[in-house]
């Protein structure tokens, strides 16, 4: 599976989601039964504190869905941030799968 590079906007304070469809390198559904899926977000690659995604995978569709609840997208600085999302294997084995540029736009109203 080749990385694809994905950039995504997060509004500060804001429910976030975004969905990705896994593809093998001939286009078709990967094949993902017995996979889980990791994937973080930081201020750059080296950070060493970041916010890791709520994941949902869907094995029959190879679908994944990433997602940050508004009080977890209210606490960011507004600014951009990197993110990458890993698949692993049922043996341990990681690859990279998505990864990209995150902007997060600042708001004049967060929710308590």
């Amino acid at each position: 599976m080749a990385v694809s590079a994905i950039n995504i906007t997060i509004e500060q304070g804001a429910d976030f989601s975004a969905t990705y469809n896994i593809k093998n390198p001939d286009e078709s559904s990967a094949t993902l039964s017995g996979y889980n899926v990791i994937g973080t977000l930081k201020k750059h690659p080296g950070a060493t504190t970041g916010v890791s995604f709520v994941i949902s995978l869907t094995i029959s569709t190879a679908i994944l869905e990433v997602s940050l609840s508004r009080t977890v997208t209210a606490a960011l600085s507004p600014g951009r941030y990197y993110y990458d999302l890993f698949l692993v294997a049922p043996g341990g084995t990681r690859t990279k799968v998505i990864e990209g540029n995150a902007l997060v736009n600042g708001s004049a109203t967060l929710p308590t």
